[in-house]
């Protein structure tokens, strides 16, 4: 079976950012004229939700911290089937550390493959047996739950969470996995691979370190056009003076989750001292042989796909901001969720290996959110204000800002875009808008 590197139509949205390069764009609608207007609000939900809503086959899906998943008109809010509750949640007690609360279920954003209609959906689950991660197989159609399975390695289940969005290479589900936040626990970063029939053995990556070096950004796992994967991990155990461990790097996998080659910044050991993790975002892939990246150590890097680098070794790198979540790329620019700073800054990519600054915008609030582009602008929730801001790709100003009226946000909060459509999700329901 061949990769799946960008998946539906130019309609849909079935994985973070719209495609598994990690852009965060979707080509499919004309430029807006006019600031967008409301379409719809669902019912409120049954927990958080974390992850970005997908859009595909006239339907929106989401799901929640209460292990339960959605499947909304696109055309209406209204629930295209009744909800689906696939277990019970982990309270948040039972959990060595963390920041999601009452309870952990659901936290990273689902993949649909278009091809079949699947929707995958990663979740935590407590029992009798105690702290578990499944993955389950549901019918965008019907609802209907097609398969589940689970996916625990030789680890201490509560110590592991969930939080990279998934993907799909070569017939498998990607499923990234860290630590929850506080870095407490014996945990590791891993990458599965998961057959999208549900049965089958599951391939699996640990990163080579320790302990840590996590495969968390909301953003997710980025896979190629040949199926090869390039994930980014957090900081690792090794400290100055210590062999390198693959903290605060960026690695390619082949579709079987072989290493092929990795990138880390020549200040790699001091990252991992400074939980500097520089896989705080996803690596976005160019489309050119070019790959960009950026995280909590605020130096950007451009690699070239070919060769990564290995230690010290980028194509360019610019000092930027402290990043986490997803960021957006429209060639010729980047542009990336300062989260320090409450701003997007778009950063320019050549002419050939360089980077430079551009413009930055900030909206009233001083919070933004992981940044999308739809219908020739950018998009960003203002969760301070609960505000949806459209920006000027070219200048960096505001062009339209409407009020959100679906509660608070979750961290790293971003905006989907597909049939026509942006939406969002907030504790109060999804909103709609068009």
């Amino acid at each position: 079976m061949p990769a799946t590197s960008s998946p539906g139509t130019q309609t849909s949205w079935t994985t973070y950012g719209g495609s598994f390069s990690r852009t965060s764009i979707d080509t499919g609608d004309t430029d807006l004229a006019q600031s967008p207007v409301a379409a719809w609000t669902s019912a409120v939900p049954d927990g958080a939700i974390y992850g970005e809503p997908l859009v595909y086959g006239k339907g929106v899906f989401v799901a929640t911290e209460n292990d339960t998943v959605y499947g909304l008109s696109a055309t209406s809010g209204a629930p295209l089937w009744p909800a689906v509750h696939l277990a019970s949640p982990v309270p948040s007690s039972e959990l060595p550390c963390g920041d999601i609360s009452p309870t952990v279920g659901i936290t990273s954003t689902m993949v649909i493959d278009p091809t079949s209609g699947v929707l995958f959906a990663s979740a935590e689950t407590s029992s009798s047996k105690g702290v578990a991660h499944y993955l389950y197989a549901i019918s965008t159609s019907s609802g209907k739950l097609l398969w589940s399975r689970d996916i625990d390695q030789s680890w201490d289940a509560a110590a592991q969470l969930q939080r990279a969005g998934l993907a799909i290479s070569n017939g498998n589900v990607l499923v990234g996995f860290g630590g929850n936040y506080g870095d407490c626990g014996d945990y590791n970063g891993w990458v599965l691979g998961v057959p999208e029939s549900g049965s089958g053995p599951v391939v699996a990556y640990r990163v080579p370190t320790a302990r840590e070096g996590a495969v968390w950004a909301p953003a997710g796992i980025t896979v190629d056009p040949s199926g090869d994967i390039f994930v980014a991990t957090g900081n690792g155990s090794a400290l100055p003076g210590q062999p390198f461990d693959h903290g605060d790097a960026v690695i390619e996998l082949s579709a079987q989750l072989s290493e092929l080659q990795y990138f880390s910044p020549s200040n790699w050991a001091q990252d991992n001292a400074d939980d500097g993790d520089l896989g705080s975002t996803s690596p976005v892939l160019l489309g050119n042989g070019q790959l960009f990246m950026v995280g909590k150590e605020a130096t950007a890097y451009l690699l070239n796909t070919s060769s990564l680098g290995g230690i010290g070794n980028a194509a360019a790198s610019l000092g930027l901001c402290f990043s986490i979540g997803g960021d957006a790329y429209l060639s010729p620019n980047a542009y990336v969720v300062c989260n320090n700073q409450g701003s997007i800054a778009q950063v320019r990519i050549g002419p050939g290996s360089s980077l430079a600054k551009g413009w930055t915008w900030s909206p009233s609030s001083g919070a933004a959110s992981s940044p999308t582009i739809a219908g020739g602008l950018l998009w960003s929730v203002d969760p301070g204000s609960s505000t949806l801001y459209g920006v000027d790709l070219a200048a960096g100003t505001t062009r339209f800002s409407v009020p959100l009226h679906i509660g608070s946000f979750a961290h790293f909060v971003g905006v989907s875009a597909g049939e026509g459509m942006l939406v969002v999700a907030g504790s109060g329901g999804v909103e709609a808008f068009h």
